[in-house]
């Protein structure tokens, strides 16, 4: 069994506007340009990144940032300044497409780029990658593997989801899972009620749930398989979130409920629980002969 103390931290580090050419196009109505129209939204990732990085070291926490290289090779010295200060540095991929809507050498392409800009800027081997959307399928752990990554974060086990990947033969008991390939799988949690998995780790069920309600379920997963796995974008720590114009009403609500909620939320975390990188439990897992 884990050390019932441990919870892991990770951070998606992409801007509000990054769920536009994703692959998930068919969600907007009227939304055009796709990922060449970043450059013209306003950036908040430097600001509420570092509001993260502040609350952080005022509980001495540490934790996993996956970085989309499209914010590295803009934002070199937000990069930086979150290895100077200690944390974990892994890949969200280069453009944050969905992996199922890329061909594998699309893919590949994708991941070197992005590992090649941010290896670059902090001069550190990265060891971990997390998929857009947790998008994660069994041919792209072969080419995370192949790339010289030592484990993958994007299995969020869930009896239902309409874009979180799959991959055969992995339990959804097991929080860290070697795979055949032998790439280290450590997922998302997920609380298992009534024999189904009912995720529970971030994002929307953090905002939506009461607190209260969300850190029971928190203990719940600890005992029952040994840690938890949090997760967050600082889009959702914005204090003056802008919004994305003309979603379906369906993921309008996905994205944007209870938006307001999650500073006051996550600094109540960071006091309820102890967090570490997502490293550490992998250093673990290896020591105990996982």
């Amino acid at each position: 069994m884990y050390n019932a103390s441990l919870c892991l931290l990770s951070i998606d580090v992409e801007d509000w506007f990054h769920l536009i050419g994703a692959g998930l196009d068919y969600q907007f109505i009227g939304q055009t340009g796709g990922v060449e129209s970043w450059g013209k939204f306003p950036s908040r990732v430097e600001q509420n990144t570092y509001w993260i990085l502040d609350k952080l070291d005022e509980r001495n926490v540490k934790g996993t940032f996956f970085i989309l290289g499209w914010i590295a090779e803009r934002f070199p010295g937000l990069v930086a300044e979150i290895s100077k200060r200690g944390h974990e540095i892994g890949s969200h991929s280069y453009w944050h497409k969905l992996i199922p809507s890329q061909t594998p050498d699309q893919f590949r392409t994708d991941l070197r780029r992005s590992l090649e800009v941010i290896q670059n800027i902090i001069q550190v081997q990265i060891l971990g990658f997390r998929a857009s959307s947790a998008s994660i399928t069994d041919w792209a752990t072969d080419i995370i593997g192949e790339e010289g990554l030592l484990y993958d974060s994007s299995l969020f086990p869930a009896t239902y989801h309409d874009v979180y990947g799959k991959l055969k033969g992995v339990s959804n008991d097991k929080p860290i899972e070697r795979l055949s390939n032998g790439l280290l799988e450590v997922k998302l949690s997920s609380l298992k009620l009534f024999n189904r998995q009912f995720p529970w780790s971030g994002g929307g069920y953090f905002r939506f749930l009461p607190y209260r309600v969300f850190s029971i379920g928190v203990r719940q997963i600890i005992q029952q398989k040994g840690f938890f796995h949090f997760y967050i974008h600082p889009w959702e720590l914005d204090d003056n979130p802008p919004k994305l114009k003309n979603l379906k009403l369906f993921y309008y609500y996905r994205r944007y409920v209870s938006i307001r909620r999650p500073r006051s939320r996550f600094q109540t975390l960071l006091k309820d629980f102890h967090f570490r990188p997502i490293i550490d439990a992998v250093h673990d897992f290896g020591k105990s002969g996982g």
